[in-house]
């Protein structure tokens, strides 16, 4: 069964009269969102695997708050239980970390070196995206937060830049970068690349290359995470973009799970930035309470979707992390 778009319209107009329209919204932001993911990788919905959906969380959480990653999710399982309810076909969102070739092998959680992670961002094409890549890499900053970062919000001198995460309880929080993602910023900004693209006088750091970026999708997913709706940034499907470019020409050895089908794809996304964030602040026995404040997780259970196996038990005893 292939992706039809009048699914989302039939399904949103069932809810409508009985679900709030801020209930309505988010239904539509998670929908075109899962929608852009499908299409991207020609994945027939029916068939569609709980490893695709484990890769469809991996972006988003790479993109949003935790909790609106989740909200989504959870939206499109209520999708799901509506298309397939005269279907016998299992909801793929309750598929718990389904078999690669018939094995049982638990989802990874990968990360990457120092030395990898400056090889990614040396890889990236642009000026404009190394800066990126290495503000992302540097604080742990989610893909979204990145692209809606803005000037008024950057200190190159005092190497800090504040993030308004909309989604969590931390409003506001300040973070800080390397001397590298310094200079590169710096470079960026100051040396004439950044008005290079069509909105130089925009307040965003990141800017488009043009105004036709953003499709209505990424519109209503920016405005339904509590970010303006401005074709001046880029957006989170660039970003993403940006990433994969740049770990294509980077020399790190690319992992990919092998599916029932055949079918290849890598498990790494702009989300391992983060993660590789958090793994390398642990390894370096940085306190669990202060990265949770550096990152803006809203819960310390979110820590162990970013920890290892390595990582010591007295370190989760001591926060009460299970993995």
């Amino acid at each position: 069964m292939k992706w039809d778009h009048k699914q989302i319209d039939q399904f949103i107009e069932r809810q409508k009269g009985s679900k709030a329209d801020s209930t309505i919204t988010n239904y539509q932001s998670a929908l075109r969102r899962f929608e852009e993911y499908i299409n991207e990788y020609d994945i027939d919905i029916e068939t569609i695997s709980g490893r695709d959906m484990d890769v469809f969380v991996g972006q988003l959480e790479g993109e949003l708050a935790e909790s609106s990653a989740a909200q989504y999710i959870g939206n499109v399982s209520v999708f799901y239980d509506w298309l397939l309810m005269d279907v016998d076909t299992e909801n793929p969102v309750k598929k718990a970390n389904p078999d690669l070739d018939g094995s049982s092998t638990k989802h990874s959680k990968p990360t990457l070196t120092v030395d990898q992670l400056r090889d990614l961002v040396n890889s990236a094409g642009t000026i404009r995206g190394k800066a990126l890549l290495s503000l992302m890499a540097s604080t742990g900053m989610r893909l979204a937060e990145a692209c809606n970062s803005k000037l008024s919000q950057l200190n190159l001198e005092e190497r800090e830049i504040k993030i308004d995460t909309v989604k969590t309880d931390f409003g506001e929080r300040t973070v800080y970068f390397d001397r590298q993602t310094r200079r590169l910023l710096d470079t960026y900004i100051n040396d004439g690349y950044r008005r290079k693209y069509h909105d130089p006088d925009s307040d965003y750091i990141f800017i488009a290359s043009n105004t036709n970026q953003y499709k209505v999708t990424e519109q209503e997913d920016a405005a339904a995470n509590g970010y303006e709706v401005d074709n001046a940034n880029i957006s989170t499907d660039v970003g993403r973009r940006i990433f994969m470019r740049a770990l294509e020409n980077s020399n790190i050895d690319v992992e990919y799970e092998t599916y029932s089908d055949g079918r290849k794809r890598s498990i790494y996304t702009s989300h391992i930035l983060r993660r590789s964030f958090c793994q390398n602040w642990i390894d370096k026995n940085g306190d669990i309470m202060s990265l949770r404040n550096i990152v803006g997780w809203e819960n310390l259970e979110t820590a162990k979707n970013y920890l290892d196996d390595t990582t010591s038990i007295d370190k989760r005893d001591r926060y009460g992390i299970t993995l």
